[in-house]
This record gives C-alpha cells, structure tokens and sequence, in this order.
C-alpha cells in the first residue's frame, strides 16, 4: 500500500556525492540534509513555488573525507563548502590558536560526519536527530529536525555540553545562504535590529561599499563614497559588491527576505539569549578572491552568538560577546525556518507564523 502523499516522510536511505544523506518531505518543504556532511541542510525547497531559497555553491567543492579538520588556514573549510546551511563551532570566522592546536574559518563541526537516526515517524511529524563530538574541543553536540503535517517550516533544536574538564570560549552559528530567485534586487531584508556595525579595514573587502569600522543606526549604513545605503534593499548581480556587517542590538530574534515579485518569503527565528547578533555576509557579485573569482550572486544571514568575524578572540572579548561553557554545562537553543507568501515586508515572526503587508 502506498503511504499518503498527504503525510510527512522521512528517508535516511541515500547518498549524495558520497555522503550520507536524509530528506524530510511534508506537503509544503522538501528539506536535504547531509549527516555525513556536519549535518548541513542543502536544500529547502518551498513546493508552492518550487523554489530551493538556499545558495548553491559554484565553485568544485569537494566532500570532506571521514574525520577532515580544519587547517590553520581558510582553506579546508572553502574546499568543502557547499552552500546551504551550517552549523559552525566552536568557532566562527577567520581561525584562531586554542591550547596545544589551532582552528581555520569557521571552526570544525561542519567538516566532520554526524549520527544520524529518525525519532519520530508518524502521521504528525517526522523527525532526524543529529549528534556528535568534535575533536579538537570536548564539545558534545546534537541537532534535531523536526517537520510537522501541513506546515511550511523546519523546527530545530541544538545542544551543546562541554564534557571538558575546563572552560572553554566558543562562538556558536547559523551559517544560513541565500540566492536566487528569492535574492534580487525585488527582494527586501527586514531585521528587528536597531544597530550595525561594519567589517573593520582588515581584513578589508576590495569591492566593499561600507564606510570600514562604523557604527550604526539600522538599517542605514554609511558607504566609502561618504553616503548613506538601505540594508533593506538589494543590490542587483551587476553590483559587483562584496560586504559584511553586523546587525545588533536586535529586538527580537528574527529576519526575513521577502520577494513579493514571486511571492515568496524566507523567515528565520531564534533566541536573542545567546544568538544576540546577524552576521550580514554579502557577495553581490563582488567576491574576487578563491574559490569565488565573482561567480556568486547570494547572501549570507546568519544568526551568531559573537561578532566580528575577525581578530578572534581578542575583538569578541573586547566588545563582551565572547561566551563561556564551563565543565559539564549544556547551552540550548531553538529555531524555526518558514517559508511563507502573501508579504512585501515582515513586521514580525514567531514559531508558527510570518506577519507583514
């Protein structure tokens, strides 16, 4: 008998480019996980539309083998990124020296395999449960994905336990990217932030167009021309941009990109305790160094417990967003992507729905 095409599925059983991989499928998502891959989500297709929102790298990228770590360098991670979604630690951005080793951009959980196994099959939900340790740090990490009957969103829920003997510094991100159709320059970016700060002049972006090491006010940014920019609005391909800012302050943990031109938006929540900033990573076209040499057009919104993405761990200490988990202690957090229609801009965003005009 065939199961209803009417109710959610779940399938650990395929491989893509090597790795093991899962899919959970409901009536309105499609979700592609890589659990042999830091459990990275790369697709999250919204089937109204038949729309993947995610970016899709452009370079070769190549599968990480078994146990793969990060090089001191930006490297190892690039070789192997494919676009999509990851869960970085225990660091984000350019690398930084810990006790006896050293850690390249982004830290490691993203380069190594994780367990996989389905806690929850039924006719109301199906469920992935995602756990494993790093390797350098004595972090314990599980991610669960949960997709309900009928609903257009993901739920996750992440742990992380140090079963160290020492407290440990870690930063803590959603490498969440963003491209085409639903990236354009019809698209609008709403974040409840009331401050930006822009990247500092090293390591400076040579086809930037923010004002370097400028604070604020949300979302009008100072350019290098002496002007003033909406964050809110996208650049078009031909732009030839590539930035990073920060939006803090937030006054609620949410964002949302927003094409009305074809009804779509992307919307994610999350805890501003510890998530207390966006990282705005924005290759418009612009990015001419490896592995990019200007082939991609998307953005990066990730929601991050530190900021900036440089000169760790002296900068995140500096301005007090560097957090600490002692021995034996469990930090948690939930998230909830949507997709969503019928908006030209969000006015908010909760677990269970996407408001706006």
């Amino acid at each position: 008998m065939v199961d209803s095409w009417d109710l959610p599925r779940i399938s650990t059983d395929y491989s893509f480019r090597g790795i093991d991989t899962a899919f959970l499928e409901n009536e309105a998502l499609r979700i592609q996980v890589l659990p042999g891959k830091g459990g990275d989500i790369i697709e999250f297709r919204d089937k109204r539309t038949d729309t993947d929102v995610l970016w899709h790298a452009d370079h070769n990228w190549q599968p990480p083998s078994n146990g793969s770590l990060p090089a001191a360098s930006t490297a190892s991670w690039l070789d192997h990124y494919p676009g999509g979604w990851q869960m970085n630690l225990p660091i984000a951005g350019f690398g930084r020296k810990i006790e006896g080793s050293e850690y390249g951009l982004h830290g490691e959980s993203a380069l190594i395999p994780w367990n996989a196994r389905v806690v929850e099959n039924s006719d109301e939900a199906v469920a992935l449960e995602l756990t494993t340790e790093l390797v350098r740090y004595p972090f314990e990490c599980t991610r669960q994905l949960r997709l309900p009957r009928g609903a257009s969103r993901l739920e996750i829920a992440e742990s992380i336990t140090n079963r160290g003997g020492v407290e440990l510094e870690y930063i803590w991100q959603q490498h969440v990217t963003l491209a085409q159709p639903l990236l354009g320059p019809a698209a609008r970016l709403d974040i409840p932030a009331e401050r930006g700060v822009t990247q500092s002049e090293s390591p400076a972006f040579a086809n930037g167009r923010l004002q370097p090491d400028a604070t604020f006010q949300w979302p009008d940014a100072p350019t290098r021309s002496g002007g003033r920019t909406d964050l809110r609005e996208i650049p078009a391909p031909e732009s030839g941009i590539h930035d990073q800012c920060y939006a803090t302050d937030l006054e609620a943990g949410w964002y949302a990109l927003t094409n009305p031109e074809i009804d779509l938006g992307f919307a994610l929540s999350f805890p501003v305790d510890p998530f207390e900033c966006i990282w705005y990573w924005q290759p418009l076209g612009g990015f001419h160094e490896s592995p990019y040499f200007k082939r991609n057009y998307n953005v990066g919104l990730e929601p991050t417990t530190a900021y900036p993405s440089g000169d760790l761990p002296d900068a995140q200490r500096a301005n007090g967003t560097m957090d600490t988990l002692g021995p034996g202690e469990t930090v948690s957090a939930s998230f909830v992507a949507h997709t969503f229609g019928g908006h030209e801009a969000v006015t908010d965003v909760s677990d269970t729905s996407v408001d706006g005009r």
